[in-house]
């Protein structure tokens, strides 16, 4: 509706703190419906369903506001000409509303929207809009109605400044009250603004260290991918020259100075032997870094290190068993991973649901496996993910593209594939090797 609004006029804000605030919404909301000739069946109507909206801010949000307003849509838009609109919205976060969301997901019943004074609500009104209540994300819940065909709103846009004296004529305290709400307003957006910058401070810090784990797993795959190289393209050569010059001099049958030439280049190729082996050691040295890690912390670790868990209210139910899962791992990379794997889960489940995050292993692997309450993967997402392109990244999972990456790195494996389990979506497993292979030998 937003890309639709051609004009707003705004007629009055009412704050919401305190019970006898509600009589007043219900009181101001007829006063107003009157004013633009609806029926006395319809101004109830109207005002009860403000009052009980109202009452939900009061009573599950720690309290809110509501403001009037007239719209002009644009053309194409759903309610098209001139709409009433209520817009409510929560001073707070709405801890009872997230509270009675969550029981009301457990106990595998309808959604609380879908329960009382929300059908009502829809009777009413043409269009409703909730969104947030869950988490730190305020409520909001938008109400409109066209006023065409009604007989007070010809010329209606030029009487809202007499709509709003007449508004204001009952009493003082409802001037006071908007003037509080302009006040409490201006304070909330300031509170914002600092949690904002708190958060993009959070982000940002967040992100270095991201960059750090990535700038230390480029380093260490160039250096092993350099030492590889020369081992392919110097080393074999190297070998074939020494081997060769070694059976002439085994030979003895060379003039003496033929074998002194060739006793150096005996010599050389030794040593181009000797600074493969070093380049061998660099890579050794990078591979330190991969000692053994206990599968079921580093998990912790990554879910402490991921706010989208706490931004969306989603609540992590994790299956740990009670002996440690170790593997060979080089943890800041691995966490780097897991966080990814976390961070997707959480933005696909919806505000205020769960994630399952299970640890386990057997004889062979060990396996984390994830499973969010989204919609599951579309069969291109599971068939890209699967089978992905040689040349270039995903576009659309860029995420899961990196943590493959990277349990490429660890001789992992990442799975994708839809829950079949009701209430469940996607099923991200990522499988550990217990016994670390390299190069035939076993460490």
């Amino acid at each position: 509706m937003a890309e639709h609004v051609k004009e707003l006029h705004h007629i009055l804000t009412l704050v919401i703190q305190k019970p006898a605030d509600i009589p007043m919404v219900r009181k101001k909301v007829k006063l107003l419906t009157c004013s633009i000739g609806c029926g006395r069946r319809q101004v109830a109507r109207f005002a009860t369903a403000a009052s009980e909206l109202a009452r939900i801010l009061l009573t599950c949000c720690h309290g809110g506001k509501i403001s009037l307003s007239f719209l002009r849509t644009a053309a194409g838009a759903e309610l098209a000409g001139l709409i009433l609109e209520f817009a409510f919205h929560s001073s707070g976060p709405c801890d009872a509303w997230t509270q009675e969301r969550k029981k009301d997901s457990c106990a595998g019943g309808k959604d609380l929207v879908s329960g009382p004074p929300f059908p009502g609500v829809h009777r009413v009104f043409e269009e409703v809009e909730i969104e947030g209540g869950v988490g730190t994300v305020p409520l909001t819940i938008r109400c409109r109605s066209s006023l065409e065909g009604l007989p007070g709103t010809e010329n209606l846009l030029t009487r809202i400044k007499a709509i709003r004296r007449d508004l204001f004529a009952d009493t003082e305290e409802s001037y006071m009250e908007n003037l509080r709400a302009k006040h409490d307003e201006v304070l909330r957006l300031l509170q914002e603004k600092t949690e904002q910058n708190r958060m993009l401070d959070q982000s940002n810090n967040e992100l270095l260290q991201l960059s750090n784990d990535l700038e230390a797993l480029a380093q260490e795959r160039t250096i092993i991918e350099m030492s590889l190289k020369i081992a392919d393209q110097v080393r074999n050569p190297a070998t074939v020259i020494g081997g060769l010059a070694g059976q002439l001099l085994r030979k003895g049958l060379l003039p003496e100075k033929a074998a002194r030439k060739i006793q150096q280049i005996a010599d050389q190729a030794e040593r181009i032997d000797q600074i493969v082996h070093r380049f061998h050691a660099m890579a050794d040295e990078r591979r330190d870094l991969f000692v053994q890690e206990d599968l079921i912390l580093l998990v912790q670790d990554a879910l402490q290190s991921c706010p989208t868990m706490g931004k969306r209210a989603i609540e992590p139910v994790l299956e740990l068993g009670e002996q440690p899962v170790f593997i060979h791992a080089n943890r800041r990379v691995l966490k780097v991973a897991l966080i990814h794997v976390f961070r997707h889960a959480a933005t696909v489940t919806p505000a205020g649901g769960r994630i399952i995050i299970r640890v386990d292993s057997d004889q062979k692997h060990a396996t984390v496996t994830v499973v969010d309450q989204g919609t599951g993967f579309s069969r291109e997402d599971l068939d890209e993910l699967r089978h992905p392109p040689e040349s270039r990244l995903q576009v659309g999972q860029p995420g899961l593209a990196l943590v493959r990456h990277i349990l490429a790195e660890h001789q992992g494996e990442l799975q994708v594939e839809n829950s079949m389990e009701s209430g469940e979506g996607g099923r991200l497993v990522m499988r550990f090797p217990l016994i670390w292979r390299e190069q035939g030998t076993t460490l």
